[in-house]
């Protein structure tokens, strides 16, 4: 039991690598398509193509400079993670000796697969590091690592769309969350470094991750004397803080490169003709409830997460004013977007990093469970607990092919199709 308790994270990798496997095989190249495509471009223009301006139009929104070539519009984060994976599938190719650079076959397409189920994971383990590190009991941490996977979209983010940027986010958020109180215990340059270079890199994948420094910030602060001791230690060691943001910056240099190289502009808004509409109306309720891909219809579990954050609030514990913070101006941000659903995604995409902080108050919420006098009860939660990951699970297989293309406002659940939905379920629970 205790080598179980200890390799449980290795074991589920190994038991549902090949799940991921025969997922990503249905469609290799979806791996790679739209969005996805966007991140990985940078890579073969760099290491086949070998000239940035000479890539060619793909499945991913094109934009173009004045000289009428294709700009990629999303940033270069991404890549960074799978740069090594993706020359390894270019070793195999190479070796195998394949006549065309068709940098979209099969071997990139698996290959990035691997990549992102591997960093999904290794956030996973992180994750695991900080429960523990803030006291947590084995037992706690267990459960909470599994409802934060299989409750929420992750798990479709892990083992379906590995292309996207969520997972790479996740794996930052779990490694920040982990190396936090390790800076403020001991605020070094070295410490300051990684910090910084870790906040440079999650906001180079997503502006909207610069959130997660407000979790540095304000990480264990419950009272206005705390906020003013935190306030003081920041400038007692601004020199530190320098050097974070110097190694923040320096993950930016490559994409500024890029930009100059393809625009003439050091600095460019990429997202052209898109942004925040809604900033005086928000969607708010649409962003949490609405069928199109709704945080807590499609990840229940953010549901416990955000009672667990309540919950903080009363015993200050659990970093409850930081991440009400962070999920109320997330939340805010998301319903503002021109798109507040964020296009063909399995429930609400750009919440999944967010569940590496949001699995603090979590796991409070487990360890109120396991303080339960009454057994009865507390298998009767546990029950239901589980009940909501499979259901979050079995909602991703179905979205595979039941409900297309979960994007527009043309797409509603209509009578039919939640009748479907639960025919499934119930067809998959009580066969026969």
């Amino acid at each position: 039991m205790k080598i179980i308790r200890r390799y449980y994270l290795l074991l589920l990798f190994l038991l549902l690598f090949p799940v991921m496997y025969a997922r990503i095989n249905e469609v290799p190249r979806g791996v790679l398509w739209s969005d996805c495509e966007g991140y990985y471009l940078y890579l073969p223009a760099m290491f086949i193509i070998g000239d940035f301006h000479q890539l060619k139009e793909g499945s991913m929104w094109p934009q173009r400079n004045e000289q009428g070539e294709i700009v990629i519009k999303y940033t270069c984060g991404v890549a960074l993670f799978e740069c090594p994976f993706f020359l390894a599938a270019k070793w195999y190719c190479d070796a195998k000796g394949y006549d065309t650079p068709d940098y979209f076959n099969i071997h990139y397409c698996r290959a990035i697969a691997i990549c992102g189920y591997f960093f999904g994971f290794l956030g996973l383990f992180f994750l695991r590091k900080a429960l523990l590190q803030r006291g947590f009991s084995e037992k706690v941490a267990f459960w909470t690592l599994i409802a934060v996977f299989f409750g929420t979209n992750l798990f479709h983010y892990t083992t379906k769309e590995m292309g996207m940027s969520h997972v790479y986010s996740f794996c930052l958020f779990a490694l920040l969350a982990w190396h936090t109180p390790r800076f403020l215990a001991r605020p070094g340059y070295r410490n300051a470094l990684l910090l910084g270079g870790m906040l440079g890199w999650i906001v180079l994948i997503r502006p909207t991750g610069a959130l997660a420094a407000l979790f540095v910030a304000l990480y264990d602060v419950y009272s206005l004397s705390d906020l003013k001791k935190r306030g003081l230690f920041f400038l007692g060691h601004w020199p530190k803080l320098a050097a974070a943001a110097g190694a923040a910056f320096l993950f930016f240099v490559p994409q500024m490169f890029y930009w100059h190289e393809m625009t003439g502009h050091w600095l460019r808004w990429s997202y052209e003709n898109e942004g925040f509409i809604y900033w005086n109306a928000p969607k708010i309720a649409a962003v949490l409830f609405d069928t199109q891909n709704g945080l807590f219809l499609y990840s229940p579990m953010a549901l416990l997460m955000v009672a667990g954050v309540f919950a903080g609030l009363k015993t200050h514990r659990h970093h409850a004013p930081a991440l009400l913070l962070i999920f109320s101006l997330a939340t805010y941000v998301f319903a503002s977007w021109w798109a507040w659903w964020f296009g063909g995604a399995f429930g609400h995409r750009c919440y999944v990093e967010f569940y590496a902080l949001l699995a603090f108050p979590l796991a409070g919420v487990f360890k109120g469970i396991f303080s339960l006098k009454s057994g009865l009860l507390r298998r009767l939660v546990l029950a239901g607990i589980v009940f909501l990951m499979f259901y979050s699970v079995r909602m991703s297989f179905l979205y595979n092919y039941l409900l297309p293309p979960w994007d527009g406002e043309q797409w509603r659940w209509n009578p039919d199709k939640i009748i479907a939905v639960w025919s499934h379920l119930f067809d998959f629970l009580f066969p026969g």
